[in-house]
């Protein structure tokens, strides 16, 4: 997967980017594992080397138990954040579909109170309807970091 091309001294060269699963946030917790496993295991080996044992037949051991550990932790960390990624967007597609439902019940009745002919009681629908939406807006959508505070639900 190319991310772009990038020119140096007049030639154009290709940039690669990694995988998504081998992002750095990812890779850090399971190269700290692998090395953990990897000392872990050397150190048993300096005890069994203290019992007679050579250390060179037990070095590969150790990378490979380290490798294996790195590479089992990475799995289950790209596993757990697909998990992660996977419920926010069912998350995201119910609350569509909540505001979406309510939305449309707030315009039927929009559309409801427009075939009235008494003028008050037309205008003073629409104000439900309008606190309504404003209503249903402050409770399912969030309005982080939008500077926004909730309008009173009482008329002004």
């Amino acid at each position: 997967m190319y991310s772009g091309l990038a020119i140096l001294g007049g030639r154009m060269s290709q940039k690669r980017s990694l995988p998504a699963w081998l992002a750095f946030d990812r890779m850090k917790p399971a190269l700290v594992t692998g090395l953990v496993l990897f000392v872990a295991g050397d150190k048993l080996d300096l005890l069994l080397h203290w019992w007679g044992v050579p250390v060179s037949s037990t070095i590969f051991n150790n990378v490979a138990i380290g490798f294996l550990g790195a590479l089992t932790l990475l799995i289950y960390l790209s596993a757990s954040y697909e998990h992660h990624h996977f419920e926010r967007a069912k998350e995201r597609m119910e609350l569509v579909n909540e505001v979406n439902r309510q939305v449309r019940e707030a315009l039927n009745a929009i559309g409801q109170s427009a075939m009235l002919e008494d003028r008050d009681e037309r205008l003073r629908r629409l104000d439900e309807v309008t606190d309504q939406i404003d209503s249903m807006l402050t409770t399912l959508v969030p309005s982080s970091g939008s500077g926004r505070h909730a309008r009173p639900s009482g008329k002004n």
